[in-house]
């Protein structure tokens, strides 16, 4: 199958063409350059209209089983720490998925992100009393019914009891075994919730059911009180804790990690292991901001997810660019340099990591992973501004996404969805919430 987007203003990731060209071929990008005077041979042809064609976001931490909160008010809400707002929310939420309710979150929460020009998603999942199972699900119908690329895992926790806990790692287990190399839209990684609910004896399990080569998706120091319990409970520090159960690996990604000390980020340092900045959550559950510096001076390999508040990477990097600024009262703090490696340089070498793919450039060799955004720059759009106008003029506009492609799949094709029924899928998805939320204790 043989592809060609004319008539679009190209950012490859690195350069600009004005008037450009991309041939996709077998789902991958053969050329791109400029469109007077190209003459792709193409089985089918999509005039861009001047539309912007970018590389497809990608989120590196998310939860897809958010996506049925929405709307969500639950009497008694009144959290006072990081610790009260998962009693008194997620872990309410989450023990009220069943087997549909999986589905229908991740289906929707795919659907979104694909609104939102992402292509590749790391997903963290959670249902306590529907745990078994409940990876394939997420698969089905983020990689299969929607299209997009997705790295999966269960939060593995003792806070529901022994029983789940041993759940979650069988499942975690499981999905990692049976999945097929040959697959570039599905990966997995062995999900740990957070050290506040994982004691020694469920980490020794995990160690034991690691395989060689794996990571793991956890959160880190997220809450101020993280860390003084991990002391309290255990004598150590978080990542030192992880480390000495061998978990730090270079697939293995660490959400958040805002209270780490310098030791913590130079141990992660050393091993290699994946950071992950989620800073709309974040300021959302006022738990501190990030060393954006602290992570990036150090080599860390530092990404950017929304934490499942939302799939707008666009929003996500503009809050982060902000929020450095507004912590260190310095207008210079989240330099374009810095936010341009979270999202452009880091994720995507986060993605090669995980699914063993390059993505993030529009270059011959590399998956036609393709957003094509509905924007007309009102100023000039060159190699040296192109965040510019992504920030100040999609993100802070609308980001409407007219076509996206996975693999050179279509997902989008002039706003609509090409596999799926929207207006059925969200009818759908908010019966399910409706049922979900009664069943909430």
């Amino acid at each position: 199958m043989k592809q060609a987007i004319e008539n679009a203003v190209v950012w490859d990731g690195e350069r600009v063409i004005e008037r450009g060209s991309i041939r996709i071929e077998d789902g991958l990008i053969a050329a791109v350059g400029p469109t007077a005077g190209s003459r792709f041979a193409a089985d089918e042809t999509i005039d861009a209209e001047g539309r912007l064609a970018i590389p497809g976001f990608i989120n590196a931490h998310t939860h897809l089983y958010s996506s049925l909160a929405r709307g969500l008010s639950l009497p008694g809400y009144a959290p006072q720490s990081f610790t009260q707002i998962l009693e008194q929310l997620w872990w309410r939420l989450d023990k009220a998925f069943d087997d549909s309710a999986v589905t229908t979150s991740a289906l929707v929460g795919a659907m979104e992100a694909a609104r939102c020009g992402v292509t590749t998603l790391v997903d963290h999942h959670a249902s306590p009393n529907a745990i078994p199972g409940s990876l394939d699900r997420v698969r089905d119908a983020v990689c299969r019914r929607v299209g997009l690329r997705a790295a999966l895992c269960y939060e593995t926790s003792d806070r529901d009891g022994d029983e789940r806990a041993l759940l979650g790692i069988q499942e975690n287990a499981r999905f990692l075994a049976t999945l097929d190399p040959q697959d570039s839209l599905c990966s997995g990684l062995f999900g740990l919730h957070a050290s506040l609910t994982l004691g020694d004896g469920t980490l020794r399990a995990v160690a034991a059911k690691f395989p060689d080569g794996a990571g793991i998706h956890i959160h880190v120091a997220e809450g101020p009180e993280d860390e003084p319990q991990c002391v309290k409970r255990h004598g150590v520090r978080i990542v030192p804790r992880l480390d000495g159960f061998g978990l730090l690996r270079p697939r293995s990604i660490l959400a958040h990690c805002l209270h780490v000390d310098a030791d913590e980020k130079d141990l992660i340092a050393k091993r290699d292991a994946i950071v992950v900045h989620n800073p709309r959550s974040n300021m959302n559950n006022a738990v501190g901001t990030f060393d954006l510096d602290g992570f990036l001076d150090r080599g860390i390999l530092a990404g950017l997810g929304t934490d499942g508040l939302g799939a707008n990477m666009l929003a996500e990097l503009f809050t982060a660019g902000l929020a450095q600024r507004q912590a260190r009262q310095d207008a210079l703090a989240g330099a374009f340099p810095q936010l341009d490696r979270l999202l452009f340089e880091n994720n995507p070498a986060i993605a090669e990591r995980v699914f063993g793919v390059r993505t993030g450039r529009l270059v011959p060799g590399a998956p036609a992973d393709i957003a094509v955004l509905d924007y007309a720059a009102p100023t000039p759009l060159a190699e040296g501004n192109v965040l510019g106008h992504l920030l100040f003029g999609v993100a802070v506009h609308a980001l409407r996404v007219s076509d996206l492609f996975v693999g050179g799949h279509p997902i989008l094709r002039k706003g609509l969805f090409v596999d799926l029924d929207e207006r059925e899928e969200y009818a759908h998805a908010r019966e399910e919430a409706r049922r979900l939320w009664k069943r909430i204790a």
